[in-house]
């Protein structure tokens, strides 16, 4: 009786170590579906290496389960070994979600691969390797129909509207009126149509540029943030944690290709790409204002692809409170 006791022990401790256990609490995030991104850290001689891979997860509540891909892993000194002779067969791995952060680690053992992530917005999930200088940046697969690209953006005019000849009437005899009074002309006027307000731009005299703030760059019709994107943002917010007294105006830019109104939602998702990974990397939302300029505001306007490539941006201004 004492050995099976003893034996049933062991398999119970065997299970908790090799099964993680999902211990997070709070509303947790949807981070199911297929994710593509890439793996960036250092290899010989400290030399940046960006490895492509694929993550496919399953979520139950707080709890994810599914299977990470590293292409061309061998190569890659960042990766640990564990990681690597998986190969192409991927690695298991289990997730624990709390509200937007996740916990990605190895089935088995998550000494050998523990990822700290963040979500930002529905779309992207960014963070670190534990015990390394690894960087993730992971995208989830657009599930929809496919957006229009920015060169094939076109704005539909309405169709004209045909007017409606007025009906022939005989004349009415003439009505000699009194004027109403103030109190009677707000109910017998015609009322107006509401025309939505437009959201009014901040002031640009109240911002000013600070040489900390590092702009961010995106590529041609894209709101994804690069990995040299992350640097500099991660930047931007340990500044501001610096100098809490400021606020921030985060401003859209793009390119001189598509429409007007395209580019103007390009940049607000642009810059509000920015404003989410600055928020959830600890700067408050109430301390930041995004505006899109879309082509208006070119920083530089020679028609060449390098000029293009200075235009798809997001530049930061401050103020104090």
């Amino acid at each position: 009786m004492h050995v099976f006791a003893v034996l049933a022990l062991v398999v119970m401790t065997a299970c908790s170590l090799a099964t993680p256990s999902a211990s997070f609490g709070g509303s947790e995030a949807d981070v199911a579906g297929k994710w593509t991104g890439s793996w960036v850290g250092t290899g010989l001689f400290n030399s940046v290496r960006q490895e492509n891979l694929t993550l496919d997860l399953a979520q139950s509540g707080e709890a994810g389960y599914g299977r990470l891909v590293i292409d061309n892993a061998v190569a890659a000194e960042s990766v640990p070994w564990q990681v690597r002779q998986q190969g192409l067969a991927g690695i298991r791995v289990f997730a624990e979600i709390s509200g937007g952060k996740i916990k990605l680690m190895h089935e088995q053992d998550k000494r050998i691969f523990t990822a700290d992530l963040n979500l930002v917005g529905d779309h992207q999930m960014i963070g670190t390797v534990r015990g390394s200088k690894v960087r993730l940046i992971l995208t989830r697969e657009h599930s929809g129909p496919a957006p229009q690209p920015q060169q094939a953006a076109q704005v539909v005019p309405p169709a004209p509207v045909e007017p409606t000849p007025a009906a022939v009437t005989e004349p009415e005899p003439t009505v000699v009126a009194m004027a109403p009074t103030p109190d009677q002309q707000e109910s017998t006027e015609t009322p107006k149509a509401e025309v939505p307000a437009q959201p009014q731009r901040p002031r640009q005299d109240e911002f000013v540029a600070a040489p900390e703030l590092k702009t961010v760059r995106f590529d041609f019709d894209k709101a994804l943030l690069r990995p040299d994107a992350v640097d500099a943002l991660t930047s931007n917010a340990a500044w501001l944690k610096e100098n809490v007294d400021t606020l921030v105006l985060i401003e859209g830019n793009c390119d001189e290709k598509g429409t007007s109104e395209y580019n103007l939602a390009l940049g607000d998702r642009r810059a509000k790409a920015a404003m989410d990974y600055l928020e959830a990397n600890g700067i408050a939302k109430d301390r930041m204002t995004t505006v899109s300029y879309g082509k208006e505001r070119p920083a530089c306007s020679e028609n060449t692809e390098e000029c293009m490539k200075q235009n798809r941006r997001a530049d930061f201004k401050v103020k104090s409170r």
